[in-house]
C-alpha cells in the first residue's frame, strides 16, 4: 500500500475510532460511543413509531369519513331521483294514480333519515298530499271504475280548474325540488 493510501486509511480509522470509542478531548469532555448512539436511537424509536401510528389512524379516519359521505350522497341521490321521477310522471300523464303516489311515498320516505332538518321530508309530504288531491280530482272527473264522472256543469268546471292548477303546481315543483335537494346534497 502506498504511503498516501495508508495515511488516508489511518486518518479514516482515527475518525471512526473517535466516533465509536469513549475518549476525552483535550478539555476533558466525554466523547460519545456507539452505545450512546444506540441508546439515543432506541429512545427516539418509540416516539417515531407513535407518530407513524397516529398518521395511519388519521388516514384511516379520513378514508372512512369520505366513504361514509359517498354512501350518504348515493342514498340521497336515489331519493332525489325517486322524487323527480314521480313529478315527471305526474306532469307527463297529467294525472297521479294512487299506485304511483303510494309507491313514491314508500320509496321516498327514507329521506327522513338521510337529510338534516325537515325541509326535504316536508317537500315529500307536500308532493304526496298534492298527488292524492290530484288523484281524487281526476277520479271525480273520470272515475277509475268506469262510471260517469261529474256531470257537465259548474262543479265539473271547478274540479277541472283545480286539476289544472294542481298540474301547474307540479310543474313548478321540478325547479323547487331541485333547489331544495341541491342545498342538501353537496359533498363536504
Amino acid at each position: 500500500m502506498s504511503r498516501l493510501a495508508w495515511m488516508r486509511s489511518a486518518s479514516l480509522c482515527d475518525s471512526v475510532r473517535s466516533i465509536f470509542v469513549t475518549e476525552y478531548s483535550s478539555h476533558g469532555e466525554n466523547i460519545m460511543t456507539a452505545k450512546d448512539y444506540v441508546d439515543i436511537l432506541s429512545g427516539l424509536l418509540t416516539p417515531v413509531i407513535a407518530i407513524i401510528a397516529v398518521f395511519i389512524a388519521w388516514q384511516q379516519y379520513t378514508i372512512n369519513r369520505a366513504s361514509l359521505n359517498n354512501q350518504l350522497y348515493e342514498r340521497r341521490l336515489r331519493v332525489f331521483k325517486v322524487v323527480v321521477n314521480y313529478i315527471s310522471t305526474v306532469i307527463r300523464d297529467g294525472k297521479a294514480s294512487i299506485e304511483n303516489t303510494s309507491q313514491f311515498y314508500s320509496d321516498a320516505k327514507e329521506a327522513d333519515f338521510l337529510f338534516h332538518g325537515n325541509e326535504v321530508s316536508q317537500k315529500i309530504e307536500e308532493l304526496y298530499r298534492k298527488g292524492v288531491i290530484l288523484w281524487e280530482i281526476r277520479n271525480d272527473l273520470y272515475p277509475e271504475n268506469g262510471d260517469n264522472g261529474l256531470p257537465v256543469g259548474e262543479e265539473r268546471s271547478r274540479r277541472a280548474k283545480e286539476s289544472g292548477d294542481c298540474l301547474k303546481w307540479f310543474v313548478k315543483q321540478l325547479k323547487e325540488t331541485r333547489d331544495i335537494f341541491q342545498r342538501h346534497m353537496q359533498i363536504k
